[in-house]
Parts: structure tokens; C-alpha cells; sequence
């Protein structure tokens, strides 16, 4: 096992050799979770302005994206689970955006563009489905793309980085699966045909752009990359077997969120090939670990560890930070449907209204009903650094 100093120094070789290499995510999801007291949204999606605060931070790269660089993390005393609302604790990082557009379709967020401004998913059978961006500064919205699509199908899955946006629409074809992923310039443009999957390989459980590639993984293992500009897709060497977590991050365990008491054994950099072993506690179910930290849960609770195993961190299980396994977010944030723990400070931000819970891959943003035809939205990417 490295120490953190040399894996930071080997994060940091990785980010000269590859400086397009942002900190994305997989995109919208699809496994839906009831809860009775309240229902949050949590969608996964990539973010192209991030603010990394506790344990690791971050390094912006010429292309735009950023790489987790592991730093030590001031320690927590006590993990107290008295939650503050969360237009309390982090107001600059909450929005309000309005739940549909002027022309009544329902919009869905997507993902953080930045402080302001949010990607939307607008759809009504009348008017078809397309993505906009929202700025909540200005109360303006723009359309992005129309997508070419059904009022009846599955609404696809969304993913973006500074420059693009990419998605994935789901259809069949002779009774096959079919999977058309497509792009279109974040700054508005026709949508463009990227490559079309069909068959066994048409399972895809993430989806992920970065710079002038799209990536995605099989979810019964391998991760793919296309160009952007199109052409033939090529397996990634370094993730035969894995599941995307986010670029370049893979794991061999489910992305998550996800009811599977698997834990997760490793989780390896694509761009390099560096493979980090997890260590495990024994009797740990559903451990789910980015770079440097895990979230998983026992007999006794839940816990948050360092991916060696070290600084474990008991949790209140007054609430369900076990139900469902998914690594930290930015190696900070465990999300769960009781409130957003920070690892940085040990506090814990509650959010109001009704939850459903519809991600799988590591979710950036967390929205609610906002009331007066509004919805609430979190970026966790903008919670303010933890100093």
C-alpha cells in the first residue's frame, strides 16, 4: 500500500500525462427508491466545476477538468448527527429552479455546471424531450439540444463536462437492445449520432465524457471509449472486469447506489493503470470506496474508513446511511435519505420535502420539491472548501 504522499505523486504524474482527465461521473440513473417520510432526487452526472474541500484537493488542469490529490484531513471529533438545513449550512451551493419551462415541460436536473447554472432534462409528450441550461442568477434558461426520441421511451441517460454534453437513449430493435449515445456542444447544437451498441453489450450501467472521448462499462464488467467526433469504441486495457465509477476511476464492485452487500476489493485508475487495494474490516457488507475514502456498514452500523482501512468513523444509524451501498462523493460527502454527512466537518446538511432516490453511479447534485412550482437543488460540487 503507498502512503498518501506517493499517491499523490503518482495523481499528479497522472494529471500531466492525461490533462484533459476531469473528475466526471456516471450519468442519470435508473434504479428507483421509495421512502415513506420524504423523497430526494440524486442524479449522477459529470461536473465541470468542482470545489473539493476536505481530504482531498483539487487540481485544475489546462483542459478544464480536475484530478482528487489526497491531502490530510482535519480530524473530527465527535460524529454528531444533528442536521442543519442545508440552505443553513451551505447556501451558496443551493438553487432554486423552476420545475417546468415556459413551454410546461417538467424538468428534471441533471448536474452542476457551475455556482449558478444547472443542466436540465425538459420533457412533455406534447413538446418531446430535449436538455437546457438554467442559470439561476439571471432566471434564464437556454436550450442545449433537442433529443431525438419518443414521448414513450426511457428517458436517457445524461452526462457533461465543460464543453459537451453526451447522452445515452434507450431503445429496441427485432426484440434486441439497442443504445444510441449521442452529443451535442454544451453552448447549444444540433444533437449528433456518436455510435450505436446492440446486443450483450447494450447493458450499460454508466456513462461518463471527458474532453474528446465518451466513456462507459458494461454491468457485467469492461469499460468502453469512443471519440467524440464518432467511429469504432475500443475496451479500456485497464478496465476489463470493472465498472465505471467516474472518469478515470473504475471499481469492481457495482458504481452503486444499490442494494448488493458486495464490497468493493479494489478500484483502479484507467489513464494509468494504478490499481489501490481495498482493505475491509471483517463481517463489512456493500463497501464502496473512491480514491481515498469508503462508506460501508456491519452488524453493528454503518462506518466511514480510509481505503487501507485506517480512520474509521462510526456512524449514527439512527438514519439509513447503510441501505443503500455508494462510495463518498468527491471523497467528502456520504449521501444518504436522512441528510448529506461531510466528512470535512462532521456536520450534516437535512434537506425538506418528499424523497426518491433514482441514481446509480455517484450522484453530484441532490434536488427536492421546492413548493410554488419550484425545486430545490444542491450542487454538491459547490459546497464551499473546508478550511
Amino acid at each position: 500500500m503507498r502512503t498518501e504522499d506517493e499517491l499523490a505523486g503518482a495523481l499528479r504524474v497522472a494529471a500531466e500525462r492525461a490533462p484533459d482527465e476531469g473528475d466526471l461521473l456516471a450519468g442519470v440513473a435508473t434504479l428507483r427508491r421509495r421512502r415513506t417520510r420524504r423523497r430526494i432526487r440524486m442524479l449522477a452526472a459529470a461536473t465541470a466545476v468542482v470545489v473539493l474541500g476536505m481530504g482531498v484537493r483539487s487540481v485544475v488542469l489546462p483542459g478544464g477538468g480536475e484530478v482528487e490529490v489526497a491531502t490530510t484531513p482535519s480530524p473530527t471529533a465527535a460524529l454528531g448527527m444533528n442536521a442543519v438545513p442545508v440552505d443553513r449550512l451551505w447556501p451558496t451551493a443551493v438553487l432554486t429552479v423552476p420545475a417546468t419551462n415556459a413551454d410546461g415541460m417538467r424538468y428534471q436536473p441533471i448536474t452542476g455546471i457551475s455556482a449558478t447554472e444547472v443542466l436540465l432534462l425538459a420533457a412533455s409528450v406534447e413538446e418531446g424531450t430535449r436538455i437546457e441550461l438554467y442559470d439561476a442568477a439571471t432566471k434564464r434558461a437556454r436550450v442545449v439540444a433537442e433529443v431525438p426520441m419518443k414521448p414513450t421511451d426511457v428517458p436517457p441517460t445524461v452526462t457533461a463536462d465543460g464543453e459537451n454534453v453526451a447522452w445515452m437513449s434507450y431503445g429496441r430493435k427485432n426484440g434486441v437492445s439497442v443504445r444510441r449515445i449521442w452529443t451535442a456542444p454544451l453552448s447549444g447544437g444540433k444533437a449528433r449520432l456518436v455510435t450505436t451498441i446492440s446486443g450483450p453489450r447494450a447493458d450499460i450501467d454508466s456513462l461518463a465524457i471527458n474532453g474528446d472521448r465518451i466513456f462507459w462499462s458494461e454491468r457485467r464488467g469492461d469499460v468502453w471509449g469512443v471519440p467524440l467526433s464518432g467511429g469504432a469504441s475500443e475496451r479500456i486495457p485497464a478496465g476489463r472486469g470493472l465498472r465505471l465509477l467516474r472518469w478515470p476511476w473504475a471499481s469492481d464492485a457495482p458504481a452503486g447506489p444499490d442494494d448488493s452487500v458486495r464490497s468493493q476489493s479494489k478500484i483502479v485508475d484507467l489513464a494509468s493503470g494504478y490499481t489501490i487495494e481495498v482493505v475491509a474490516p471483517p463481517g463489512t457488507r456493500g463497501l464502496r470506496c473512491g480514491p481515498f475514502w469508503c462508506l460501508g456498514h456491519d452488524e453493528t452500523g454503518s462506518f466511514l474508513q480510509r481505503i487501507d482501512g485506517s480512520s474509521m468513523r462510526r456512524l449514527d444509524d439512527r438514519g439509513s446511511w447503510g441501505r443503500l451501498a455508494m462510495a463518498p462523493v468527491f471523497n467528502r460527502f456520504a449521501v444518504s435519505d436522512d441528510g448529506i454527512y461531510d466528512i470535512a466537518t462532521g456536520r450534516v446538511a437535512a434537506t425538506e420535502g418528499r424523497w426518491t432516490a433514482l441514481s446509480a453511479g455517484q450522484p453530484t447534485i441532490v434536488y427536492w420539491e421546492g413548493g410554488r412550482d419550484t425545486l430545490r437543488v444542491l450542487n454538491l460540487a459547490a459546497v464551499p472548501s473546508a478550511q
